[in-house]
This record gives C-alpha cells, structure tokens and sequence, in this order.
C-alpha cells in the first residue's frame, strides 16, 4: 500500500514537473525574441537606393534597414533614434545631436561621427539628390566634436524647429566604408543593403518575397520578432486569403467586401486613418491647352470628385482642396475656391473660350485651332485604385465633351514620362495627362509644406522636375511667399502667407486635386502583440516594428518530451531508492 501511495506521489510530482516545465516554455509576462511575421507587398522594389528611391515600396523596405538621427511617432513628434539627445542656440541655428553609442552597421564596423558626416557631406555637395532635404542648401557647418559623441550643424537662417527635427534629421544615415566605393550614386541600386537599423536584409527572390532578420545589436530594445518576410502579392483578394489563412499577418487596402469580412474574424483587427497622401492629376502645361487657365479649370469642375471617394476610394478619404492642402488643421485655408461637380458650369466654361464642337457633331470639343480635344491619361497600372479613378475620369470627360484615353503602365516608365528623377529626353515629359500622388508633407502642422511642392527653388517645384509644367507670375508668386515664410518665426505671418499661397494655387491650378486617402489597416492580434496605432497610420511603423512581439514564446521542439522523460526518471529514481531503503532494512 505504501508503495502504491509512494509511486503515486512520484506520478503526480512527475505531472506537476511536466506541467510547469510546459508553462515555462508556453508562458512569459516580457516580450521575448521568436516569431516569423510576414506581410504583403503588391510589388518588387526598383531600387533599395535611400537617395534616390522613389516609390513607398523601395521606401517601406528601406525604413527596416537603415536609420535617422531622429525618428518620428505615430502622432509625427520627433523622438530619437541614432541621436539619443538634441539640443539647439537661442536663435536655431545651431544644431547638437548626441549620438548613441553601441550602434553598428549590420556587417559589424561600429557606425561613428564620421558617418553622419560623410552622409550629410555627401548629400550638402549634390543638390540633384531626390531623397535630399531641402535643408542641405541652407547648410553652412558641420563639426563633429568626438569626446562628447556629438554632432552640429550650422545653418544660415533661424529654420523652424519642424524644418530641421521633421525634415532634416529624419534623412537616412549611410555607412561610409561602403558609399564611398561607390561609382555612380544615381545608377546604384543597392540591392544587399547594409544600414544600422532594426532588420538585416538577407534574401530577395524576384516576385516572390524579401526576408530581413532581426538585428541582434540593435542599439535600442527591440525588435522582438525573429525575422519579418515582405511577400509579394499583387491581388488584394490574395493577400485577404492569406491573411485569413494566417499565412500573412498584416495587409493594407482591402476593398469593403474583404473588409467586412475581416470585422467579424475574431483574429483580424480593422484600423481606419488618413494618409498625408494626395492623389492628383496633373495636366502637362507645356503643352497646349492644358496650358489655358479656364481649361484646367473646367476640367476640375467637371469632375465629381465626391463619388471617385465613394466609389474609386471605397469611401475612404476626402476630397482633396484645389489648394492641394490638407483640409484640416491650422494652415487650412477655407477661403478658397471649391470647384464643385457641376457639369453645366463645366461645358460653359468651355464654350466662353471657343472650345466647341463644331466640326463632325462627334461629341468631342475642337480647341481654337479646331483640333479635338482628345488626350492620353496615364496611371499607374499596378495600382487598381487609382485605375478606377482614371476610368471615372475618363467618363466625366466624356460628359463635356473631351475625349480622353486611359493608358495604364508601369509606374518606373509613368515616373520617366512625368519628370521624374532619372528621366530623360526625349521621353521625359512626353505625356498629356497623369494620376499621380503626393505625400510626406503634412500640411496640417508643417509651417513650410508649401515650400516643398511648389517652390521653383525646390527640386519638386525646380525646372528639373516640376511635373505639371507649372511657370509664370503665379509660380513666380508662390516662390517669393514660400521665402518669406521660411525666414520668419512669426505664427501670424506665416498663416498670413499661406493663406495667400492656398489661393493663387486654388486659383491657378498648377495640380487638379483628387482626394485625399484615406487608409484602412487589417492585422492578425492571435499569435502577435505590440502594434501601435495613430490617427495617421496603421502598424507599418517604427515604433510597431520595435515593440512586436509574440503572444506565448513557441515551445522549444522537444521540451514536452524532454519534461516527460524527466518525469519518468524521477519517477523511477524515487522507486528505486525506495527499494533501495528497504533493502537496506
């Protein structure tokens, strides 16, 4: 009987070993490292180059790899990233970043001063750098003082603390030891990308996915997750099914069927935000008559940009000012003209400039010299949204009397034909019109937002690029307000000056504005915590992607038999040490 009782008690100490050896594997209070998640991507990258990148897939890559002296927030305030502390003189034009220390590129040289200087020289001795703040030609000084691990800059104005923590030290930091070798910056692509960021790139199969891996000596806490796979999914309805089928664990832009779907998965979370991205269609003013006023103007006017929302846009989003401005927040200017849908004011405009159709009763317009109103739309053909919006104004054209024909390509040739970087003639600017977009600016809250899209002294707005061709006094207008507002700190000038600057674009339409998107967010919250939301983003940002972490730690293969057999032993060991004992009697 004792015996019974005895190996009794050892089976149920062997449970209570087993079962705490389990919880240990299968529960933990603190993120721990572990875990595979993958997202979707509708495209591969052109280039993974931080200086000339120019789409947000090569951007949305990069932004794992590489590192800013300052990052920001889901809610845009600046907090520190290679620079651990900042500060500035009286009159801002002196910069101080304290550097972190422990920071090293992915293949192990630590990263210095001499970094940051090279990268900031480097993009000071090239104004023609696309991804390259404006900010670099007001830049005087650079000093490194070394004992202290600090860094400053020197400007030769008083800029906005905005101008240089959202704009200026945000850029990515690069590793000289490699950019030095290199031969031409603007034809390298830099498809193995070594930065210091939180992700080490390591495999890119064309069309198929991007792995990168956790970084083990990154100089913050975080990541957690193991490693994150970028799969390419071109199909919404793709990515929806392997989101469902927890193959992917975060998709964006669902149409609302897959999005209804998903709110009442227990697993899917759904997130709704704005973007700060502008969709617009620009009209190529070097040629005629997209270069006449009253034109731009009826086109805009005949187009209901309500219902490209509704129904292009899944409703999400709003419609875009012709001021090309946020319509929210303090440098919102309400005064401005509104072009509202209305088809007759739209064709009346048209007939007080002598656009008619007078030759053939075709339904199509003749300009003055009586050749017909007839233009190629191009759009982006791997984006279905923007597609559907250009068909949308295809048939609002129609109603006035311009014909227009959709030409879908893809969008590295589009960016070519509009002005783009790394376009050339004769193909550069050889198009009539194009849906394109606009972001990164946030004109809700960025005193100079205006600066970086319509000064001509900026490389937006500059003859290089300058998509829509946009020239004369009210460019010339513009440049001179964007100037004022950049050389003073005074809040009642500057809103002043916007509020003049929203109108003459308004006026004269440079960009006829779309919509402003709108974004919903689908994510898995079974297996992964740590994502973190704002009113402008979904989990695709910095501070998720450090904080994401497994819900329970994946028990290690073998530790549930590894327990058992530890069970048995013990209890074969308390067995026999009770023979034993008795034996001994």
């Amino acid at each position: 009987m004792k015996n019974k009782l005895l190996i009794a008690t050892a089976i149920l100490f062997a449970g209570i070993i087993l079962t705490s050896s389990s919880m240990s594997v299968l529960a933990q209070d603190d993120p721990f490292v572990g875990g595979s998640v993958t997202v979707a991507s509708g495209t591969d990258p052109l280039t993974l180059n931080p200086l000339t990148y120019g789409s947000i897939y090569e951007g949305y890559i990069i932004d794992f790899v590489y590192d800013a002296l300052i990052n920001l927030d889901t809610e845009n305030n600046p907090i520190g990233g290679l620079a651990s502390s900042w500060e500035n003189s009286l009159d801002n034009t002196l910069w101080n970043f304290t550097i972190r220390t422990g920071a090293v590129w992915h293949d192990g040289i630590p990263l210095t001063l001499d970094d940051i200087e090279y990268t900031w020289n480097l993009k000071l001795s090239d104004p023609g750098l696309p991804r390259r703040s404006w900010m670099f030609d007001d830049l005087i000084g650079i000093t490194k003082f070394t004992a202290e691990n600090k860094i400053q800059v020197e400007f030769d104005f008083s800029p906005k603390e905005a101008d240089v923590l959202l704009d200026f030290a945000t850029g990515t930091i690069l590793p000289e030891h490699i950019w030095e070798d290199v031969v031409d910056i603007y034809t390298f692509n830099n498809e193995a990308p070594i930065g210091s960021g939180p992700f080490v790139f390591e495999q890119w199969e064309t069309g198929q996915f991007i792995k990168l891996s956790r970084n083990p000596n990154y100089f913050l806490e975080g990541p957690w997750i193991e490693e994150l796979i970028i799969q390419l999914i071109p199909s919404t309805e793709s990515q929806y099914y392997a989101l469902s089928t927890g193959e992917i664990e975060m998709m964006g832009g669902p149409p609302p069927e897959l999005e209804a779907l998903a709110k009442v998965d227990p697993n899917i979370e759904v997130h709704e935000f704005y973007q700060d991205y502008i969709m617009y269609l620009t009209m190529n003013q070097r040629r005629y008559p997209n270069n006449v006023l009253e034109f731009r103007q009826a086109v805009l006017t005949g187009i209901n940009r309500d219902e490209i929302v509704d129904i292009a846009r899944y409703g999400r989003g709003l419609t875009c000012p012709a001021s090309m401005s946020l319509p929210y927040g303090p440098y919102y200017n309400p005064d401005i003209p509104t072009y509202d849908y209305n088809v007759a004011v739209a064709n009346a405009l048209l007939d007080s400039i002598g656009f008619t159709d007078d030759i053939g009763s075709d339904g199509i317009r003749e300009d003055a010299n009586d050749t017909d109103l007839s233009f190629e739309l191009m759009v982006s053909a791997e984006a279905q949204e923007s597609v559907d919006t250009a068909k949308l104004i295809q048939d609002y054209m129609a109603d006035i009397g311009v014909e227009v024909t959709l030409v879908p390509i893809l969008f590295d040739l589009l960016w070519t034909y509009v002005g783009g970087p790394g376009g050339t003639y004769p193909d550069k600017y050889d198009y009539d019109w194009a849906f394109l977009g606009w972001v990164g600016f946030w004109s809700d809250f960025y005193p100079n937002w205006a600066y970086w899209m319509f000064s001509a002294d900026r490389w937006w707005g500059s003859d290089e690029v300058n998509i829509p061709g946009w020239s004369g006094t009210p460019k010339d207008d513009v440049t001179q307000l964007c100037d004022d507002i950049l050389y003073t700190v005074d809040e009642n000038v500057i809103k002043e000056k916007l509020d003049e600057i929203q109108l003459i674009v308004a006026t004269d339409l440079p960009y006829i504005p779309i919509n402003v998107l709108g974004g919903v967010a689908l994510y898995r919250i079974d297996e992964f915590a740590g994502y973190i939301m704002g009113n402008t983003t979904g989990p695709d940002n910095w501070q998720t992607w450090l904080n994401l972490h497994l819900i329970e730690p994946i028990a290690t293969e073998g530790a549930p038999a590894f327990a058992i057999i530890t069970a048995v032993v013990a209890v074969m060991t308390t067995v026999g040490t009770i023979k034993l004992r008795r034996r001994k009697k």
